[in-house]
C-alpha cells in the first residue's frame, strides 16, 4: 500500500469516528425523497395485500398512495428529467435514451456530452491539452434542488441524469457517468471459447492452458497520444485452489474460486513519468483453467482521483469513500448485457445487485445521519434492473419462462422486499418534523416480442434501401436517404426525413404534417403477423405533446407500443432486419418502453394530500411546497 493510500485509510478512520458530527447547523425539518426506479403499482399493491411489504403498507395507511402518471415516453432519463425540472420533455430537452445528429443520422447518448479540450500543444509526438475537456448535461432547465430551502442545503444522491453534478450542497452523480473508456459500461470477458462480438462488452480469447496465461486489460485512450494503443495493465492467471485461479492484475494479487466475486481491484494506467489514470474493477470467475471464463467489470472512475467530476463539492466522492469504502461510480453499474450474453449467471448478477444496493444504502443513510440538509433525495435503481432481467420469472407467456426456475421466479419480489426494508430503515431515521415522499418514475410490463420499426417503414414505403438490399445493418448502413421519408432511431422515437433539417432530407416542410398523420393512421393498424395482436397502442404527434419544443432535437412522432411489444435493439440503433417482429429471447424480459398509460409509477407520502398528483413533472412543485412550509 502506497503512502497516499495509507493516508486515505487514516482519514477514513477519523471520518468514521466523527460520523454524524456535522459542523453545520442541523436541519430543523427535512423533506426526504426516496426513489425506487421502475417500481410498479400493480406489483406493489399485490405484495402489500399479501403482507410482504409491511413498511409500504404502514406508510400508505398513514399518508397517501397513488399511481403516478409517468412521462411520454416512459423512459427513465425522460421521467427523471421531468421530476427534476417540473417540465415536460419539450422544455427539459430529454426525449429518449438516444438522440441523433440530424446531419449524419448517427445516434448519441442523450444525457451528457463530453468534448475533448479545445486547445492542445503538439510537442515531441505528444498532444498536451491546454484546457480542460467540456462536460455538460443536456437536460435543460434548473432542477428544483438548486433553488430550495431557507439555507439552500440539498443533498442529492445517484438521481438519474445528474452528470456532471450540479453545484449544490451535496451531490453524487447517477445515470450519465461514463466508465474510463468513455462508454456507459463496457465489461471485459476472458475466455478460452471461440471469441465473438457481444453488445456492451469486449471478449478476449486466451489459449487453453493449465499453467499460466499472460494477457492484459485495456483501459482508456492515451491522453497525450491519441494515435497510440490504449493504456493497459498486465493480467496474469495461474491455477488456484478448488478449480479457481490466482490472478495478478496490475500490482494486485487475488484468489478467486468459481462463482466468486472479488472486492475492488485498484488500477493505475501509467502514461508518462509520474503520470497515471486511476480506475478500479471487480472480477467474477465463472470457471477456472484450462477452460477459463473470467468477467471483469467496466473500469470505474476511482472516487479518490476521478478523471471526470463525480460529485459536488468535488471532494465529496473521496470523503464518502473514506467513510463507507469504495463504491461503483459508473452511472449504470448494474451491467445487464453480460447476463444477456451468459457471461454472468443469474446468481452472479443478483450478487452484484446486492453489493451495489449495500453501497447505495450506505451513501443514503450516511447523508441522513449527517442531518445537515433541508432536502435529501436518493434514488435506488435496482428495482428497475432486477425487473428488466427477471420478468421472465413471473411472465408465464415469455419465451424464456421456466416454471422450475425458483431464482427467476422470486427475484422481483425479493428486490421489492429489499425496498421495503430500506423504507423501514428510512422511517426509523426520520425526525418528528421530517416528511417523506416515495416514488417511482414508471412501472413495468411484459416484453415478449421485438418490433423492427424500420422494417415496417420499408414495407410501408416510407424508407427505401439501396438497390439490391433486402435489409440494413445498424446506423442505417444500407438506407437510400434520397428516397426515404421517415426513419426510427432510439426506443420510442420516429423522425421525418425533413429537407433543411436532416443532412439528406427528402420531405418538404409543407408535406411534413400530412405525412405524420398518414404514418400515425397506418401504425394504428399494425398487427403481429403471427398472433394478430395489436402491436402499437398509440402514436403521438410531438407538436401536440411537446408544444414549443425545438424542432431540431424533438422526434416527430412518439410510438407507444402495446404491452408485450417493444422496439427492437436494432431499431434503437437504426437497423432494419428482414423480419417485422420476432420473439424476445433475451433475459432482458420486462420493460416499460410502451404506451405511457400502461406503466404509471407510484407515489406515497407520509402526509395527506388534498388531491392526487397529476404526474411526475408535478413532484418538483410538491417538494418545493413542503420544504417551504
Amino acid at each position: 500500500m502506497g503512502l497516499d493510500r495509507i493516508g486515505r485509510a487514516a482519514a477514513g478512520l477519523a471520518a468514521l469516528l466523527l460520523a454524524g458530527c456535522s459542523q453545520e447547523e442541523p436541519a430543523e425539518s427535512r423533506v426526504v425523497v426516496l426513489g425506487f426506479d421502475g417500481m410498479d403499482p400493480v406489483l406493489l399493491q399485490r405484495w402489500m395485500d399479501q403482507g410482504f411489504l409491511p413498511n409500504f403498507s404502514s406508510l400508505a395507511r398513514r399518508g397517501h398512495l397513488q399511481p403516478l402518471p409517468t412521462s411520454n415516453p416512459p423512459q427513465s432519463p425522460v421521467a427523471w428529467s421531468g421530476f427534476a425540472t417540473g417540465e415536460n420533455p419539450g422544455v427539459h430537452g430529454i426525449y429518449d435514451f438516444l438522440r441523433r445528429d440530424p446531419a449524419q443520422y448517427l445516434p448519441d447518448f442523450s444525457i451528457a456530452e463530453v468534448k475533448p479540450p479545445r486547445r492542445n500543444l503538439e510537442l515531441f509526438g505528444y498532444r498536451i491539452p491546454l484546457s480542460d475537456p467540456s462536460i455538460r448535461n443536456r437536460r435543460a432547465e434548473t432542477p428544483f434542488w438548486s433553488e430550495i430551502g431557507p439555507s439552500n442545503r440539498a443533498s442529492v444522491l445517484r438521481v438519474p441524469v445528474t452528470f456532471p453534478p450540479d453545484p449544490i450542497h451535496r451531490m453524487l452523480s447517477g445515470m450519465g457517468v461514463p466508465d474510463l473508456l468513455g462508454t456507459q459500461g463496457t465489461y471485459t470477458f476472458y475466455t478460452t471459447a471461440t471469441a465473438g462480438t457481444v453488445e456492451g462488452g469486449r471478449i478476449v480469447r486466451v489459449p487453453p492452458d493449465d499453467a499460466l496465461l499472460s494477457t492484459r486489460l485495456d483501459g482508456p485512450p492515451h491522453p497525450l497520444r491519441p494515435e497510440a494503443p490504449p493504456l493497459s495493465v498486465p493480467l496474469e492467471i495461474r491455477p488456484g485452489k478448488s478449480g479457481g485461479i490466482l490472478a495478478v492484475l496490475g500490482s494486485e494479487e487475488l484468489e478467486l474460486e468459481p462463482g466468486q466475486w472479488s472486492g475492488w481491484v485498484e488500477l493505475e494506467f501509467p502514461f508518462g513519468p509520474g503520470l497515471s489514470i486511476d480506475g478500479m474493477v471487480r472480477l467474477h470467475l465463472e470457471s477456472g483453467l484450462p477452460d477459463l471464463a473470467l468477467y471483469v467489470s467496466p473500469i470505474q472512475f476511482h472516487p479518490h482521483s476521478p478523471a471526470m467530476p463525480l460529485s459536488s463539492p468535488p471532494e465529496y466522492a473521496s470523503e464518502l469513500a473514506d467513510r463507507i469504502g469504495l463504491f461503483h461510480t459508473l452511472g449504470m453499474p448494474e451491467e445487464t448485457w453480460s447476463l444477456n450474453a451468459g457471461h454472468l449467471s443469474d446468481a452472479a448478477y443478483l450478487d452484484m445487485i446486492k453489493t451495489i444496493l449495500a453501497e447505495r444504502e450506505a451513501m443514503f443513510f450516511d447523508t441522513l445521519g449527517r442531518n445537515d440538509s433541508e432536502l435529501v433525495v436518493g434514488v435506488f435503481v435496482q428495482t428497475d434492473r432486477v425487473s428488466h432481467m427477471f420478468w421472465r420469472g413471473i411472465d408465464s407467456a415469455h419465451p424464456l419462462h421456466d416454471p422450475g426456475d425458483a431464482v427467476a421466479a422470486g427475484a422481483i419480489r425479493w428486490i421489492y422486499q429489499e425496498a421495503d426494508r430500506i423504507l423501514g430503515l428510512t422511517l426509523d431515521r426520520l425526525g418528528p418534523e421530517d416528511e417523506l415522499i416515495v416514488l417511482s418514475d414508471h412501472g413495468f410490463t411484459h416484453y415478449r416480442r421485438s418490433v423492427h420499426l424500420n422494417r415496417w417503414l420499408i414495407e410501408a414505403g416510407y424508407m427505401t434501401l439501396k438497390p439490391g438490399r433486402r435489409e440494413s445493418d445498424t446506423l442505417f448502413a444500407q438506407v437510400d436517404w434520397r428516397r426515404t421519408k421517415a426513419y426510427a432511431l432510439g426506443l420510442n422515437s420516429l423522425y421525418i426525413n425533413r429537407s433543411g433539417r436532416e443532412g439528406r432530407g427528402s420531405v418538404a416542410p409543407e408535406d411534413v404534417s400530412p405525412l405524420k398523420s398518414e404514418i400515425m393512421a397506418s401504425l394504428a393498424t399494425l398487427r403481429d403477423p403471427e398472433s394478430g395482436e395489436v402491436m402499437v397502442r398509440n402514436v403521438y404527434d410531438a407538436d401536440q405533446i411537446y408544444p414549443g419544443a425545438s424542432a431540431g432535437e424533438v422526434p416527430d412522432l412518439v410510438v407507444g407500443y402495446a404491452s408485450g411489444y417493444r422496439a427492437s435493439w436494432q431499431t434503437s440503433l437504426g437497423g432494419a432486419p428482414a423480419a417485422l417482429v420476432e420473439d424476445n429471447r433475451q433475459k432482458w424480459s420486462g420493460d416499460h418502453l410502451v404506451d405511457a398509460g400502461l406503466v404509471p409509477g407510484v407515489m406515497l407520502t407520509s402526509f395527506p394530500l388534498a388531491e392526487p398528483v397529476a404526474g411526475i413533472e408535478n413532484i418538483a412543485a410538491l417538494v418545493r411546497s413542503r420544504v417551504d412550509r
